[in-house]
């Protein structure tokens, strides 16, 4: 059954952050991510902004043909000057949506697998923190550090009270303050780059209706097996419905590319 979006996210946020995430590639190659925040003290988004675009663009059946025609005419203007880089052609390179809601005391988190769209919620009670008394500036705020051992890493963060908002990038939350950084001990982070009050929507997440109720340790299971057996991974209709996979796979080599939650193992 399809899981049907937060009713109330016709609000306005008072608050736009965006961050950097650094995470690694499956051969351990760094990369970054541009995600925004919109968040008042009730409700936040936490979205890449390029991805939404091209949700929004692909979300009618013109916009889809459009979009398509786009997609064709970087890819020949790529053989053309016989340089084809998939990395320029126009299409979302994360597909994650994070929503949090105070009023529920929910996060529920919109996500991709193949094709397949997915979404599961958890409680805010996941989320336990130990506040600490060190102090840095952040883009000119002073922060606190706070610590949580989380879904299977142990994360640091550093939290304004300048900005009485409890939230932060990604999942992290309930701290008294919004969190500016957040980084774990082997580098997967996030870094706020730049805030600014809004009043912006914090509209739904186009395609909502298309998404269906997964578990979130069954999603990262078979994105590992995905990763590790790319062929035999999934059902042979190439749906999560249904997939077998070997709980002795999915443990990877000392010091190798793991995701941001490590649990699921």
């Amino acid at each position: 059954m399809c899981l049907v979006a937060i009713t109330a996210m016709a609000q306005t946020a008072d608050i736009e952050v965006s961050y950097n995430m650094r995470s690694f590639y499956a051969n351990g190659v760094e990369k970054n991510n541009k995600y925004h925040l919109l968040a008042n003290s009730t409700l936040s988004k936490f979205f890449n902004p390029q991805s939404e675009e091209i949700d929004s663009l692909t979300s009618t059946p013109e916009g889809l043909a459009n979009f398509k025609k786009t997609q064709e005419a970087a890819l020949k203007a790529m053989i053309g000057l016989g340089q084809i880089t998939v990395d320029k052609l126009p299409r979302k390179k994360v597909t994650d949506y994070v929503i949090k809601s105070a009023q529920d005391s929910i996060i529920t988190v919109y996500d991709m697998i193949r094709d397949e769209h997915v979404v599961y919620t958890e409680p805010f009670s996941e989320m336990l923190w130990e506040i600490g008394d060190s102090i840095k500036n952040v883009l000119g705020y002073d922060c606190v550090q706070a610590t949580s051992d989380y879904h299977g890493r142990e994360w640091t963060v550093w939290f304004t009270p300048d900005i009485p908002i409890q939230d932060g990038p990604w999942k992290l939350r309930g701290l008294p303050g919004l969190i500016l950084e957040a980084t774990t001990g082997d580098g997967i982070g996030f870094f706020a780059d730049g805030i600014e009050q809004t009043a912006k929507q914090i509209k739904n997440v186009y395609g909502s209706e298309k998404y269906e109720k997964q578990n979130r340790k069954d999603i990262l299971r078979a994105r590992r097996a995905m990763i590790d057996n790319p062929m035999g991974a999934l059902s042979a209709n190439g749906s999560l419905e249904g997939a077998k996979i070997d709980p002795n796979a999915l443990k990877p080599k000392s010091g190798s590319f793991d995701f941001i939650e490590t649990d699921y193992r």
